[in-house]
C-alpha cells in the first residue's frame, strides 16, 4: 500500500512540475500578440518591445546552462519552490508595470521560474519513473513544451482583447500559486544532495557570450556598417574560444564538451535549434502581421494560430509512431519540406496575406515543425553514451530557449528595419515580413542539408 501511495505521489510530483512548466512556457509567446498595444501605451518601437519575449527566453537559457549542477546541489522541492516564488513574484510585478522597464524587470524575474521548472520536469521523469515508462511520461512533458508556446498567442490575444494585458500576468500568477500548493505537498527530496565545485568562470563566460550576441545582433537594424555589431561578434567569438579552452582543462561542473566530438550529434542539434528558431520567430511575426497589416484585433491575432496548434498537437503521437516504424528519415525530411513550403508561400504572398491564408500557411509550417522537432531529439539521444545524456539534454534545452530568443530578435530586427523607412506603416510591415520569410526559407534549406549530413555520417559510422 505504501509503494502504491509513493507511486501516486511521484505521478503528482511530475504533474505539478509539468503544470508549472506549462504556465511559465505559456507566457513565452503570450505577449507577442500584445506588442501593438504595448507600443502605443509605452510609446516605444517594435525593436524595444520585443525584449519582453527575447529577454524572457534569454534568461531561461542562462538559468538552464547550470541545470545539471543545480539538480545535484539542491533538492527537487527546493528547486520547485524557488521556481514558483520567482515566477509568481515576477508576474505580479509585470502586472502593475507603469512603464516598459518595470514590465521587463518583472519578465526577467519570472523567467527564473521557467529556467528551473522545465529541466526539473524532465529530471523527475528519469528519477522517479521506471525506465519502461519513460516514453509515456516524456511524451506528456514533450506535449507541454509543444503546446504551451503555441497556445500563448491565443491566450494573450483573448485576454488583451476583452480585459487588457495586465490580466495575463495576474491569471498566470494565480494559476502558479494553485500549482505551488499542489506541488509543495507532494514534491520531496529524492536523491542525496552533493556539493560539486561549480565552474563559475566558464559559466560567466558563456552567459556573457549569449547576452552580447543577442544585444549585438539587435544592432544589425542599423545596417551591416554598424561598428557595434561587428565588435560584438568578434567579442563573442573570442569568448567562445576561451570557453572551449578552459572547459578542456576544468574539473568543475558545468557541461561536458565531449558531446560535440560526435559529428552526427552536431548536425542534429543544428537542425533542432533552427526548427525552434522558425517556431518562435513565426509565432512572433504572424500575430503582429494580422493586426498591423490586416487591421484585425488582438483576439483574431491570437486565434489565427490556434487551428494549426491543435492539429499539430493531435498529430504528434502519430509523428512519433512514424519515427518508430519508419526511422528518422521520413519524419525529419518530410517535416523540413513542409516548413520550406510554408515559408515560400508566406514570402510569395507576403505583401497581402489574408487572415485565412495566414492560418492555413501556419498550419502547414507547424505540422512540419512538429513532425521533425521531437524526433530530432530522439535521434540525437541515440548518438551519445549514457554518461553524457544529461549534458546532451542540458545543451538541447538551453539551446532551445536561446534559439527562440534569437528567433524573436532576428525577426523583430528585420521587420523593424523596414518599419523605420518612410512610407505606409502597414505596407512597410508587410515588406519586412516578406523578407523575414525569405530568411526562414533559407533556414529550412540549411535544416535539410544538416539532416542529409546527419544521415550520411550515421551510415558511415
Amino acid at each position: 500500500m505504501n509503494e502504491k501511495s509513493n507511486s501516486i505521489k511521484h505521478v503528482l510530483a511530475i504533474i505539478s512540475c509539468a503544470l508549472m512548466a506549462f504556465v511559465t512556457i505559456l507566457t513565452e509567446t503570450s505577449l507577442n500578440v500584445t506588442f501593438p498595444t504595448l507600443m502605443k501605451q509605452f510609446h516605444i518601437g517594435l525593436g524595444l518591445v520585443q525584449w519582453t519575449t527575447t529577454g524572457y527566453l534569454l534568461m531561461i537559457a542562462i538559468i538552464m546552462v547550470s541545470s545539471s549542477y543545480l539538480n545535484e546541489r539542491f533538492s527537487a522541492r527546493q528547486l520547485f519552490l524557488t521556481a514558483a516564488v520567482t515566477f509568481i513574484g515576477g508576474s505580479l510585478i509585470a502586472s502593475i508595470a507603469t512603464n516598459f522597464w518595470i514590465l521587463l524587470m518583472g519578465r526577467l524575474i519570472s523567467s527564473v521560474g521557467a529556467g528551473l521548472s522545465i529541466p526539473l520536469m524532465f529530471n523527475l521523469v528519469v528519477e522517479l519513473m521506471p525506465q519502461e515508462k519513460w516514453g509515456f511520461y516524456m511524451g506528456i512533458t514533450g506535449l507541454v513544451i509543444i503546446l504551451a508556446p503555441a497556445l500563448g498567442p491565443t491566450f494573450g490575444g483573448s485576454i488583451v482583447y476583452y480585459f487588457g494585458w495586465p490580466l495575463i500576468f495576474q491569471i498566470v500568477a494565480g494559476l502558479a500559486f494553485i500549482i505551488l500548493l499542489l506541488g509543495i505537498s507532494v514534491i520531496e527530496q529524492y536523491h542525496e544532495k552533493t556539493d560539486p565545485a561549480f565552474d563559475w568562470v566558464n559559466y560567466a563566460i558563456i552567459v556573457m557570450a549569449m547576452v552580447i550576441f543577442n544585444l549585438g545582433f539587435n544592432r544589425i537594424s542599423n545596417g551591416l556598417g554598424d561598428a557595434g555589431f561587428w565588435v560584438s561578434m568578434i567579442v563573442v567569438a573570442i569568448l567562445i574560444v576561451i570557453f572551449i579552452k578552459l572547459s578542456q582543462t576544468s574539473n568543475k561542473k558545468l557541461i561536458d564538451l565531449k558531446i560535440f566530438k560526435n559529428k552526427p550529434f552536431i548536425f542534429a542539434m543544428i537542425s533542432y535549434l533552427l526548427l525552434q528558431f522558425i517556431n518562435i520567430g513565426t509565432s512572433f511575426i504572424l500575430p503582429n502581421y494580422v493586426q498591423i497589416v490586416n487591421h484585425e484585433n488582438s483576439l483574431i491575432g491570437g486565434l489565427v494560430l490556434l487551428p494549426g496548434c491543435i492539429l499539430s498537437g493531435l498529430l504528434n503521437p502519430w509523428f512519433g509512431d512514424i519515427y518508430d516504424r519508419k526511422g528518422a528519415k521520413v519524419p525529419l525530411l518530410t517535416g523540413t519540406i513542409f516548413c520550406f513550403t510554408a515559408s515560400v508561400l508566406f514570402a510569395a504572398f507576403g505583401l497581402k496575406i489574408s487572415t485565412l491564408m495566414v492560418g492555413i500557411f501556419y498550419g502547414i509550417m507547424i505540422i512540419g515543425r512538429q513532425m521533425a522537432f521531437n524526433n530530432t531529439m530522439a535521434e540525437a539521444s541515440k548518438l551519445q553514451p549514457e554518461e553524457l545524456h544529461t549534458d546532451a539534454t542540458a545543451v538541447f534545452q538551453t539551446g532551445q530557449q536561446y534559439a527562440g530568443s534569437m528567433g524573436t530578435t532576428v525577426m523583430a530586427t528585420i521587420v523593424s528595419t523596414w518599419q523605420k523607412k518612410s512610407g505606409n506603416y502597414a505596407m512597410l510591415t508587410a515588406q519586412g515580413t516578406q523578407i523575414a520569410f525569405v530568411v526562414m526559407a533559407i533556414i529550412s534549406v540549411i535544416i535539410l542539408l544538416s539532416y542529409l549530413n546527419l544521415f550520411r555520417l550515421e551510415k558511415e559510422e
